[in-house]
């Protein structure tokens, strides 16, 4: 009770009856599956099958990347609405025509960020997510950092799709190929956008194309019906567009693929404005540091700590031999020892 008035999460194992009360009081109460009495379990939040506490631990792994792949999920979905609203908007306020037409748009919206965004919540769990400190229960989902990087991302898919879709603008009238442009610009960035979503702190080159396979699936049937979106003619008819070339095809991928480019400058320099794990990776070399202060001072200790009930003398740089004991052990508090 203690713990949970300080706001901590406290989590309580036990297996036998006079355990109940305490598994009941807990946040998190853990019983025993197998040597667990049945008071004990009806009390407990979770039972573990196998009374193996490792099992507790590859919990909090898969509890852990659930939440950041949520995040992950959520940076992606942002990113892709934000682009499209704002690039409606825009082209309203400068008197455009509309980049993309309705089928076009709900397209996008359901086929394109569908699966990707799907097989974004069950990405692999990162060893950096892992090392993360326990998170607050009063901890939001959507943070800053997260926002961030959804409008910062939003806002290079709109301007690379209404650079495309005003070059193609020459004549002052919309045709199918210039939808087609801003069409596939659009997807394009959504693709690698979402590609670059997998992790919030490595960037695209550090992450394995092949470790989550619902994603690679996700991605190639994205692209299939993209492809045939653009070439195959009954639907061309129903999306208004037209095949385009592969030259056209190639500058649509060099300017799409500079999403990665922006990704990878958020998590190489910009990490304390775009990272939710940069505080966390703050504290653990702190930590560390502490650590390491710790050692020290016990190895000074040490040193400067007598087991025998004779007292012992020791001058410091200022001349004064500040020396205590107790319990038989001596005991300094002068920090600079110069002879024992």
């Amino acid at each position: 009770r203690a713990l949970q008035q300080r706001g901590e999460i406290v989590a309580m194992t036990g297996d036998g009856v006079n355990d109940a009360t305490a598994l009941k009081a807990a946040d998190i109460g853990v019983a025993m599956g197998k040597g667990g009495t049945d008071v004990a379990k009806e009390a407990a939040d979770v039972v573990l099958a196998d009374d193996n506490f490792t099992t507790i631990t590859n919990a909090v792994a898969e509890g852990k990347g659930i939440f950041f792949n949520i995040r992950n999920f959520l940076a992606f979905q942002l990113s892709t609405s934000f682009a499209a609203l704002a690039m409606e908007s825009v082209a309203t306020v400068f008197g455009l025509p509309s980049p993309l037409n309705a089928m076009q748009i709900l397209w996008i919206n359901i086929i394109m960020d569908g699966p990707p965004a799907q097989s974004l919540g069950v990405e692999p769990v990162d060893a950096a997510v892992l090392k993360e400190p326990p998170r607050k229960t009063s901890d939001p989902i959507v943070t800053r950092a997260l926002l961030t990087r959804a409008v910062s991302s939003a806002a290079l898919i709109m301007f690379l799709t209404l650079t495309v879709f005003s070059h193609e603008l020459d004549d002052g009238h919309v045709t199918r190929r210039d939808t087609t442009m801003t069409f596939m610009t659009f997807v394009n960035c959504d693709l690698f956008n979402a590609y670059a979503c997998r992790s919030s702190d490595r960037c695209f080159y550090e992450i394995s194309p092949f470790s989550n396979p619902s994603f690679l699936w996700a991605m190639g049937f994205s692209v299939v019906g993209q492809f045939a979106v653009i070439y195959f003619p009954p639907l061309q008819a129903v999306f208004q567009t037209e095949s385009l070339s592969l030259s056209d095809l190639l500058l649509i991928v060099c300017l799409s693929s500079s999403v990665l480019f922006l990704d990878t400058v958020r998590k190489k320099f910009l990490q304390q404005y775009c990272s939710d794990s940069w505080k966390g990776s703050i504290l653990r070399k702190l930590r560390k540091k502490k650590r390491g202060v710790y050692k020290n001072s016990k190895k000074r200790d040490g040193k400067a700590t007598g087991s025998s009930g004779r007292r012992k003398h020791c001058s410091s740089k200022s001349g004064k031999t500040p020396v205590f004991e107790n319990g038989g052990k001596t005991s300094i508090r002068a920090r600079n020892v110069t002879t024992l």
